[in-house]
């Protein structure tokens, strides 16, 4: 696996482009820049769940091993980047657009989601029965909602939803006034209200990769609100710049030593490391292809990814035939993800019709 990352490294170097000195990437987070970011760190996830110990991949070679490390350091940041883009860009339509956006967050972000997901659920339900596994009712209901899973990512999905209600209900406040001040009661209900939904998962003993994320979601709102005022501040010149990376840098490893502690210094470590990125893609532009296909289809890729992995597991191919087991299942997502995007843009167009 250390000569997938590795390509995908000289992938991102050969299509990195660098600002000037003394200038920076006024446009980082754009919809095109941050849609190349999506692209490779879906790449990531995908590495990630097909070296799932649960599908029996054989990885004991030596070039296995450092990949293996930096998976273990790594773990929930793979999706960290989507759940600040998300927040961000949730933030800056309140913004533009104000309470007529907010009021469209249940049908347009919400439903949207939750009918793509319960569709890529029936697909697994398919191919569970098809390969003779069954689940009790409620087991299938609460996976629905991404709560339980039938063998396809969920907590993602969950969490997703959740967030959407709770930005929802935390600026329906603007619907009164909306200015600065409303803006931001508004992001200070949503944090205390996330912080109230991670306490309850705790509280239910979910395992903890599926909230401990969640907090970065309304980081990426919070920074919407204080880009304008952080860009002028860390773009002022290359030494402050550099002040602030180093800060970030010092913050974001001294977190990642406590980080198993406890939640805080996770969160600390999950909102350093987002940063950390953000700094680096006012500094670098990627351009590729690639990681722009990848970025246009993270839902699909995410979501119906393990489908592929599932059979190749049941028919235990991956076992002997590793870098076959691979191709194979990066080839069948990416296919099942056009033919799915395809039949779901449609039937959106029909339901959502203006």
């Amino acid at each position: 696996m250390l000569v997938v990352v590795l390509v995908l490294l000289m992938l991102i170097i050969s299509s990195a482009k660098f600002a000037p000195a003394g200038e920076f990437y006024s446009d980082y987070n754009s919809k095109e820049k941050t849609t190349m970011i999506k692209g490779i760190f879906v790449f990531l996830v995908f590495c990630s769940h097909f070296t799932n110990a649960k599908y029996n991949i054989n990885l004991e070679s030596v070039l296995d091993e450092p990949y293996l490390i930096f998976k273990s350091n790594f773990g929930q940041m793979v999706v960290a980047m989507f759940l600040f883009y998300s927040g961000f860009g949730i933030m800056e339509s309140i913004t533009k657009k104000g309470f007529n956006y907010v009021k469209s967050i249940p049908y347009k972000r919400f439903l949207r989601v939750l009918l793509n997901f319960d569709i890529a659920v029936l697909l697994f339900l398919v191919v569970q029965f098809f390969i003779g596994k069954t689940f009790t009712l409620k087991t299938i209901l609460f996976s629905l909602i991404g709560y339980k899973s039938i063998g396809n990512s969920n907590w993602y999905i969950f969490v997703t939803l959740v967030l959407y209600l709770l930005v929802f209900l935390s600026f329906l406040l603007i619907k009164i006034k909306k200015n600065k001040i409303t803006l931001f009661i508004s992001l200070l209900l949503l944090f205390a209200l996330t912080v109230l939904f991670v306490y309850s998962q705790i509280y239910l003993d979910r395992l903890r990769y599926t909230y401990n994320t969640a907090i970065i979601f309304v980081f990426g709102c919070f920074y919407s609100y204080f880009k304008p005022y952080f860009d002028k501040i860390v773009t002022k010149n290359g030494f402050v710049y550099l002040a602030v990376c180093l800060a970030i840098t010092c913050i974001g490893l001294f977190a990642f030593n406590h980080k198993s502690e406890n939640l805080i210094y996770y969160s600390f470590w999950g909102v350093s490391f987002v940063l950390a990125v953000v700094l680096l893609t006012m500094k670098i532009t990627i351009a590729n292809p690639l990681f722009k296909w990848f970025g246009n289809h993270v839902f699909s890729i995410y979501i119906l990814q393990r489908i592929p992995m599932i059979l190749l597991h049941h028919f235990k191919f991956g076992e002997s035939h590793k870098w076959e087991s691979f191709i194979i299942a990066l080839i069948s997502t990416c296919v099942l993800a056009v033919i799915f995007d395809f039949f779901t843009g449609k039937l959106q167009k029909l339901i959502w019709k203006k």
